[in-house]
């Protein structure tokens, strides 16, 4: 498994005032490592390179390949595949919760649900396709409907008991944020601490910025511009049509109305953005026949791109193929897009105002895990 490398952040500080932001990356290229293979054994090395959000990369993988062999699509096989993805986002989603909002709360965090979490995520591959072998080209689907509704229904109570404290149900039919200032006052649950800390600290449009979601990439010209650009530079810091944007679970859930309620009082801060990996965790159990958004796969000449959502954003994997061997391998991950230079935390981290050092830090913490890294990072406090 390739290191996943590290975050580092660094603010530039004057009088509780953000001055500048820096952000860097020592995350590896771990595309580098299939160019020369076949897209069979592309598909057999990709899930030992990423230990996070493993089932969207073989899944982007596996489409790129496709597309890049001329493959016919696999409509029955691909509707399974999308469901391993979903669930994969609420296993991801719902880890982090469980792990990193009890730290920021000062609570402890619940390993028992974080153990269920894993069991769980397990076991669902091998209800629907032999051997639990879902990402090659000669996958075999092979349902077990009875095993996988009580796996639903595990994940389901699971994720109900640890993180909304029996208040799934009611949490999923808030409206507006009259609605949501009801539920929390009522509930005790992890999800309700840390929305009801976010009020106290009068933090709801904490780093708000202008940075717009990242709009749908027409396929054909993603491909152009990834075939025109320097492969490192779109790879480590997109942008699309020369702005930057982020792709986050706050950025594919604006049809919710708590959410446009939420983000016409706060934009695109703190509150709305937890808000939306709740809702994100909450109903993906019960909808699992529709994708989150429906993977795209583009191919031509020897060449297949992929786009697939992952939990925290946008995936996108492009392939180009000569004498049947990779001869280049390009991987965008959401992380790049959202954790850009210039992107939408850089933007919300200048926003930040403070008393003092500890109480900057904090607000960027806080911040930093709303929009949620894959991957460890670290902040440094420069005092100007």
């Amino acid at each position: 498994m390739t290191p996943a490398g590290e975050i580092h952040i660094e603010l530039t500080h004057r009088a509780g005032k953000v001055e500048a932001v820096k952000i860097g990356s020592t995350r590896p290229e771990a595309a580098r490592v299939l160019v020369g293979k076949t897209p069979e054994q592309v598909l057999d090395t990709v899930p030992l390179l990423f230990s996070l959000c493993g089932t969207a990369q073989a899944y982007a993988a596996l489409l790129a390949c496709r597309a890049a062999l001329g493959l016919a699509a696999e409509p029955e096989a691909d509707v399974a595949r999308q469901c391993l993805l979903q669930l994969e986002a609420v296993r991801e989603h719902a880890w982090r919760i469980v792990l990193d909002w009890p730290v920021l709360l000062g609570w402890t965090a619940d390993k028992a649900a974080v153990a269920g979490l894993l069991k769980l995520d397990r076991q669902f591959k091998s209800c629907l396709f032999s051997n639990g072998e879902g990402f090659r080209l000669n996958s075999v689907l092979q349902i077990d409907e009875v095993r996988l509704q009580d796996l639903l229904a595990e994940l389901t109570g699971l994720i109900d008991q640890a993180i909304f404290a029996g208040g799934l149900h009611g949490f999923l039919a808030i409206n507006d944020e009259a609605q949501l200032g009801a539920w929390l006052n009522a509930n005790p649950a992890l999800a309700a601490g840390l929305l009801n800390v976010a009020y106290r600290q009068h933090w709801p449009a904490l780093g708000h910025n202008k940075v717009a979601g990242l709009p749908a990439l027409d396929p054909s010209e993603l491909n152009r511009q990834m075939q025109n650009t320097n492969p490192l530079a779109f790879c480590r810091t997109p942008q699309w049509q020369g702005c930057c944007f982020e792709s986050t679970p706050l950025s594919r859930q604006q049809t919710s109305p708590l959410l446009a309620d939420l983000c016409s009082r706060y934009g695109n801060g703190l509150l709305p953005r937890f808000v939306a990996v709740l809702l994100e965790v909450a109903a993906i159990p019960q909808r699992l026949a529709a994708s989150l958004d429906s993977p795209q796969a583009y191919g031509a000449d020897g060449v297949g791109l992929a786009q697939v959502q992952a939990a925290r954003g946008l995936l996108i994997h492009r392939l180009a193929l000569h004498q049947g061997r990779v001869y280049d391998y390009r991987i965008v991950a959401p992380t790049e897009w959202n954790f850009h230079p210039d992107g939408v935390l850089a933007e919300g981290l200048m926003a930040l105002q403070a008393a003092d050092a500890d109480d900057l830090r904090r607000k960027a913490e806080w911040l930093i895990h709303a929009v949620d890294p894959c991957v460890a990072y670290r902040v440094t406090l420069q005092k100007q």
